[in-house]
Order: structure tokens, then C-alpha cells, then sequence
């Protein structure tokens, strides 16, 4: 964008003022001066109107007097030999009177007996209206327009002057009436009259007069709207007697400042009613106005020109002494050494330039102190950056290591995790073979109390396995309408009697609610609530209740136990965390079922909201999804139950722990089974080369050598070419063996597994192959048939 310099900008702002405050006087003087002269000039012609119509007024009563001292007509007629010498008198009376345009005189019958140039002699003027009221008293008739036929009537030729007003006055003897002398005044006599009322100002000002009668009609005026009615605010004003003037738009389509006034008679005369306008063009009447404001505007023009130029010359003196210090800081930007020149002229320079000039040289001081002072921090940050990358060093070590250590602890977990399973799985394999094998009430209760320990146990760890599900996304809930009361009651039932064998009270509130729901997560989530409620209770008791709160569907569990802090309340949700009192029970957990109750609410889309009060107790609340709510339940089929019974089968034990080789063995034999138990796939593949034949396995899924149980099982049944029905144990439970396990598509348990759901899940498979098997052997025998 180009610059403007201070010169340009100082001149064009001093003329842009100057022309804008001539525009502002012109203006201000025109429309103060238009106001003043609309106001004399519509004055001056209300004035003239009012004049014009008592002007007509008074020659009309000067009119109908003179008709009246023709009363003595009467002694004419009776002195008057012939009619001929009554038309003399009458023509001379006309001659004084040079407005009438037409006399006569008609008897008492209506008959024209005599009249001026003998006009009209001999008609019969009986139904005339001027005839008729001037037999009783004198008589004004309304104008009459040139189109009217009326008589009497002069024609144009006589005079050169059209009719324009009846009048009529009676005349008598002394003693009766004799008849009527009607007379007619030409428009001349208007005219005169216009003429003597404008007197010497006729050709000064320009102004139209025009008479209007009483239905507004113009009956004298410009021959463009005379005949015409007149519909204007200057009339309607007029017409209840008012006088004035107003500036308007006429038919013509031009402004006009129009006085008005209306007639009101003169003395015994009442008048016509007649309304007189007086017009003036209100662009020539304002014509000196508008001259005087272009007077106005040249002036300021000129003015404005010359302010200009004077400014223009002002801006040089001024800018002079700016120019010559930008110069020279300009040239002290590019680096030259110069120092500010001390400029002469007017004040206000001379301190800019002395400012300049000191401002320079403590830019100079500073400029050096900077070059310093960067020196110094260039060197600081020399040493900061290497302080910097040792440290990063340090830090991607730390990291390294940190990483390192994780990836070792959960290697060691998942070992630790596997290596406990094994004996765990044996020694509950083991105690169900004891427990059949034990007579009298002690030794029974014994084994009962281990296998409740060893249940105890398995509950930690299927725990831990529940979590590494929940890591690897292997749990998808299965939503099917389920009742609330029905869970709330068979958690109560199990929970009731726990509670009381710790002395505690249990209550619960049930409600007859439906919601779409996977039953089991919601099951599960509930027991760890209750279940973590009846540990940290000491005294009172828990109550578990279906409620609805602020517009909410919840499940609240309630506990007298020592309470929560406000910091504890989201920390007890972490993976094993644990509360730093005491749980009242034979164990504390692991500190798992509160995160996994959270995760597996976070998957049916519920939430646990926490409130607690240390030493009061605390309310752990599910809020249900509204969404998910059902106005009843259609119950599902239930499902078959398993068949326990496996008898009279051969089935493979393959496991690198020979006690659980030993134990399952002697399970499965227990049942009535055959079993054949190996420790390696190397010793079990042999054994299936020399011609061993199963019904069945049991295989580890990780045998701790060169392929795993899935791998072998695939390789025999490929090899044998038959489908060979099995179940997958394993002791990893880490999400990447869950994960494979799940895309095996072949039933599989995690270590310590149940003995009668291993014997069950042997019996379901077993079951689904022989229907298998019967339906292929049904279908090779009807090919054969069909061959």
C-alpha cells in the first residue's frame, strides 16, 4: 500500500473541513432562510386571499345596491312612453356600469318586456330562479360555469365578456310589485378586481388567483383547471372558514405555496361562500434561496481551494524537520554511525530531535550491554543444553530399565501365576479322590474344611484370571431379560447365612424390575459388593436394596464397617489394593473384586457410585441404565444340565506335572474310566505310533517343549485322520494364551479346575460326537444305498 506523507494528509484535511463547514453553513442558512421565506411568502399570500375575497364581496354589495336605487324604475315605467325609451334607460345604466353584461327587466308574469341590445325580449323567464326570489327581495345567484344553460343569457360576441353572476331585485310602484330587473356581471368584473387589489405587485409577483364556489368547483382561474373540482389541503382548510396558506403538490404535478380564504359576505350581503385561492410556484419563490446557498457553496469552495493551498505550504514548513531526522535514522538503521542532527524551526522539533538524540545513545549503551549479556547466556546455554542431554541419557536408561522391570514382573507373574496353578490343580484333584476314600464324621469333616480352602484359593485365582480376561477383551456380555428380585434373592440367601455366622444383620429390598442385561457380570458385580460389605463389618450389618433415587433406578448395598476417606474412595477401585484395615473373614483377597466389579459394570454400560462417612459406614451404588429397563420378562428356555456321567471311556492325560498326571489319572479311573497319562508329547505321540486308541483328552495347552497341547492334538487327529474330542487345560493365564485359547474353538479351563466339571465337560463333548458320528454314518449309508 502506498504512503500518504504528513504534507498530503495536513492539506487534504484542511480542505476536506473547510468545504464540509461550507456545506454546513450553506445548508444551515438555506433551510433557516427557505423556512423564513415559506413562512412570508405563505403570509403575504393567505393575506392577498383574504383581501381578494372581501374585495369580491364588497363590489358585490356595491353591485346589488346599485340594482337596488333602481327601485325608482317603477316612475320610469309609468313616465316611459314605449318600450324603446325604457331599453334607452336601461343601456344607459349598463354604459355606467360597464360589468353588467346583460339588463332587463321582466313583469310580474315572467315576461321580458325590456332589455339591453333587446336581447332576450319577449321570453318568458317565469321558472328561473332569479325571477322567483328576486320578486321578493334582492338576489345573488351562484356562479355560473360556462357550460350552463340558463337564461338570461348574454352570448360572447356582445361584449367579449362571458356571464358569470346572476342578480335580481324587485321592483314596484310604491304599492305592488311590478316585476323583476335581473342583470348579469361578466368575469371582466373579477378581473378588475384581481387587477385593483394586486395593484402595482401584479407583475412582481407571479401569482395566480383562482375562485372556487362552495362545491369547490374553480369558477375563475387558469384556463387549465377552470371548470375543474379541486381536491387540495389548502380547500379542505378553507371550506369551515378558515384562512392561511400551505405549500402542496397541485394536479399539474408542480409545488405550490397557496394562501386561502373563504368568503363571508359583506354587511346585509351574506355571500356566495366562495373560497379564493392565491398560488405562487414554489420553486420561483424560493429561487433567491437557492441562489444565495450556491452563492454560499462557490464561496466556501474557493475558500476551501485556498485553505488548501495555504495548508499545503504549512505542511512543507512543518514535515521539513521530520523528513530530515527520518533520514537520518533511516541511514542509522542501515548501519551507518551518525548522531542526530540538532534541527532548527519550531519547538516541538527541536525537543524531538534533543529526545532522539539521547534516546540513540543509551540504544548504543544498551546495544553493547546486550552484545554482553548474549555472550554470556549463548555460554550458559552451552552448558544448560549438555546438562540437558546427559540428562535425557539418564532418563531413556531409566525408562529402558523401567520397561525392563515391567516386562520381568509380568513374565514372573505370569510364571508365578502358572507354576502355583499346577500343584493347586493337583492337590484339589487330589482331594476329591481323598474325600471318596475317607470314612467317619472327622476325617469327612477334614477334607470338607481343605476343599473349602482349596475353593478359597481357586476363588483368588480366578480372580486373577477374570482380570486378565477382562486385559484381553475376551469377556462379551450375553443381554437377556432378567429380573432383579431373582438375583437380589440368591444373593441374599448364601450372604444372609454368612452374615449370620459372623453375627451380623442382612437385610435386603427387592423390586419387581425387568432390565436387558448379561445376568452373570450383574450377579457377580453385586456378590463382590456384598461380599466386600460383610468382610469390613465388624458390627450392625449390611443391607442390600432395589431403590429409586432422583429420578434414578439403583442397587444400593449398605454397610455399618469403619467407612471411607475421601481419598480412599476412587484408590479402592485399583487392581489389588486393599484397605488398610483388617477383613473380618479367614482371608482379605487380593484386592481384585472391586475392579473387576467396576470393569464388568463399565461393559453393561452401569456405574458405581461411592458415598461414605468414616466410622459410619459407606453406600455403594449401581446406577441402572434407564434404557435398558423392560415392562416384563419372557423367560428363555433353561439350559439342559451337564452330564456328569463319563464311564467306560478311554481318555489320553497328557501334563508336564506328573502329579497331576497321577491325580487326574486316578480321577478319571475312579469314575470308571481308562486312562493313559503321559508327561511329554514325545512319549504320547509313540504311544498313538504303536497303536493306542482313545475315546478322548485331557491335554495342557503349555507342555513346556517344542509344541503345545493344541499343536499335538492337531497333529494326531490330522495323522489319524479322525476328530478326536478334548478339553484344553491351562495354567498361563495371560491375556495372549486366553486370547489363543478363545480362537481355538475347542472347549477349554483354567488351572485349578473343578473335577466334576472337567468329568461334565468330558461328558457334553462326548455326547455332541456321537450325534456327530451318527448323523455322518446315517449319510455314508445312504450313499451306499443310493450307489
Amino acid at each position: 500500500m502506498r504512503r500518504i506523507s504528513l504534507k498530503v494528509l495536513i492539506a487534504a484535511a484542511i480542505s476536506v473541513v473547510s468545504l464540509l463547514l461550507t456545506i454546513a453553513v450553506s445548508y444551515v442558512i438555506g433551510h433557516d432562510a427557505v423556512s423564513r421565506l415559506e413562512q412570508e411568502i405563505g403570509q403575504s399570500l393567505a393575506l392577498l386571499a383574504d383581501e381578494m375575497q372581501d374585495k369580491l364581496d364588497r363590489a358585490m354589495f356595491e353591485r346589488l345596491q346599485s340594482l337596488d336605487n333602481m327601485a325608482a324604475l317603477g316612475r320610469i315605467l309609468q313616465k316611459a312612453d314605449s318600450p324603446e325609451s325604457l331599453r334607452t334607460s336601461l343601456e344607459r345604466f349598463q354604459s355606467a356600469y360597464s360589468d353588467y353584461s346583460w339588463i332587463g327587466f321582466a313583469d310580474k308574469n315572467g315576461n321580458i318586456l325590456n332589455a339591453t341590445g333587446g336581447e332576450y325580449e319577449g321570453r318568458n323567464v317565469k321558472a328561473e330562479a332569479w325571477f322567483k326570489k328576486g320578486l321578493k327581495d334582492p338576489y345573488v345567484g351562484d356562479v355560473r360555469l360556462p357550460n350552463t344553460k340558463s337564461v338570461p343569457r348574454v352570448p360572447q360576441g356582445n361584449n367579449g365578456a362571458s356571464d358569470f353572476i346572476d342578480l335580481a331585485v324587485p321592483v314596484s310602484d310604491g304599492k305592488e310589485i311590478m316585476g323583476v330587473l335581473g342583470a348579469t356581471l361578466s368575469s371582466d368584473w373579477a378581473e378588475e378586481v384581481r387587477d385593483t387589489l394586486l395593484g402595482s405587485m401584479k407583475d412582481a409577483i407571479p401569482a395566480d388567483v383562482i375562485v372556487l364556489n362552495e362545491e369547490r368547483q374553480v369558477l375563475f382561474g387558469p384556463d387549465d383547471i377552470t371548470g375543474k373540482t379541486l381536491d387540495l389541503p389548502s380547500t379542505r382548510a378553507a371550506r369551515p372558514g378558515n384562512a392561511g396558506f400551505a405549500v402542496e403538490h397541485w394536479p399539474d404535478g408542480k409545488a405550490y405555496v397557496t394562501g386561502f380564504s373563504k368568503s363571508d359576505g359583506y354587511r346585509s350581503y351574506s355571500g356566495l361562500n366562495w373560497i379564493v385561492l392565491v398560488r405562487e410556484n414554489q420553486r420561483q419563490a424560493f429561487a433567491p434561496v437557492r441562489s444565495l446557498q450556491n452563492n454560499i457553496l462557490i464561496s466556501g469552495m474557493i475558500f476551501a481551494a485556498l485553505a488548501a493551498l495555504l495548508a499545503w505550504i504549512l505542511a512543507g514548513k512543518l514535515s521539513q524537520p521530520l523528513l530530515q531526522l527520518a533520514d537520518v535514522a533511516e541511514r542509522l538503521r542501515r548501519g551507518q554511525k551518525l548522531e542526530f542532527p540538532q534541527v532548527s524551526g519550531y519547538q516541538e522539533a527541536r525537543v524531538l530531535s534533543q529526545s532522539l538524540r539521547s534516546l540513540v545513545k543509551e540504544l548504543d549503551a544498551q546495544r553493547a550491554s546486550l552484545a554482553s549479556a548474549n555472550q554470556s547466556l549463548e555460554s550458559q546455554v552451552r552448558e544448560r543444553t549438555q546438562r540437558l542431554a546427559e540428562q535425557n541419557v539418564g532418563l531413556e536408561r531409566a525408562k529402558a530399565a523401567a520397561e525392563s522391570a515391567t516386562e520381568a514382573k509380568s513374565r514372573f507373574l505370569a510364571a508365578a501365576s502358572h507354576d502355583l496353578r499346577q500343584p493347586l490343580h493337583a492337590l484339589t484333584l487330589f482331594a476329591r479322590a481323598l474325600s471318596r476314600r475317607v470314612n467317619g464324621n472327622e476325617a469327612t469333616t477334614l477334607v470338607a474344611q481343605m476343599e473349602e480352602g482349596l475353593r478359597g484359593l481357586k476363588g483368588m485365582f480366578d480372580a486373577l484370571l477374570n482380570v486378565s480376561r477382562l486385559d484381553a477383551k475376551l469377556i462379551e456380555p450375553t443381554k437377556i431379560p432378567v429380573s432383579i428380585s431373582e438375583i437380589i434373592e440368591r444373593i441374599s440367601v448364601g450372604s444372609r447365612v454368612e452374615a449370620e455366622q459372623n453375627g451380623l444383620k442382612f437385610l435386603n429390598y427387592k423390586r419387581d424390575w425387568f432390565i436387558v442385561t448379561d445376568a452373570a457380570l450383574l450377579e457377580t458385580i453385586i456378590r463382590n459388593l456384598v461380599s466386600n460389605a460383610l468382610k469390613f463389618t465388624k458390627h450392625g450389618g449390611v443391607i442390600l436394596a432395589a431403590r429409586t433415587r432422583c429420578g434414578q433406578r439403583v442397587i444400593d448395598v449398605y454397610d455399618t464397617g469403619p467407612g471411607l476417606s475421601s481419598d480412599r474412595r476412587e484408590q479402592i477401585f485399583e487392581e489389588f489394593s486393599r484397605a488398610d484395615q483388617r477383613a473380618y473373614g479367614v482371608n482379605d483377597g487380593l484386592g481384585l473384586g472391586l475392579s473387576i466389579a467396576r470393569r464388568y459394570a463399565e461393559l453393561l454400560d452401569m456405574q458405581i457410585v461411592v458415598s461414605s462417612r468414616p466410622g459410619f459406614g459407606s453406600r455403594f451404588t449401581i446406577v441402572l441404565p434407564e434404557s435398558a429397563f423392560v415392562s416384563q420378562m419372557l423367560r428363555p428356555a433353561l439350559p439342559k444340565p451337564l452330564e456328569t456321567g463319563v464311564r467306560g471311556m478311554r481318555i489320553l492325560i497328557l501334563d508336564d506335572d506328573p502329579l497331576i498326571v497321577s491325580a487326574l489319572t486316578q480321577d478319571l479311573e475312579d469314575r470308571g474310566n481308562v486312562a493313559f497319562g503321559y508327561q511329554n508329547s514325545v512319549e504320547a505321540g509313540a504311544a498313538f505310533d504303536k497303536g493306542l486308541v482313545i475315546d478322548a483328552a485331557v491335554l495342557d495347552f503349555d507342555l513346556r517343549g517344542s509344541e503345545t497341547g493344541l499343536e499335538f492334538i492337531k497333529r494326531i487327529a490330522a495323522k489319524s485322520e479322525s476328530d478326536i474330542p478334548c478339553i484344553l487345560l491351562s495354567g498361563g493365564t495371560d491375556s495372549a494364551t486366553l486370547a489363543v485359547l478363545a480362537k481355538s474353538g475347542l472347549p477349554w479351563l483354567t488351572k485349578p479346575a473343578d473335577p466334576e466339571l472337567i468329568a461334565a465337560t468330558l461328558g457334553a463333548i462326548m455326547k455332541t460326537h456321537k450325534f456327530s458320528q451318527r448323523a455322518a454314518n446315517a449319510d455314508f449309508g445312504a450313499n451306499l444305498n443310493a450307489g
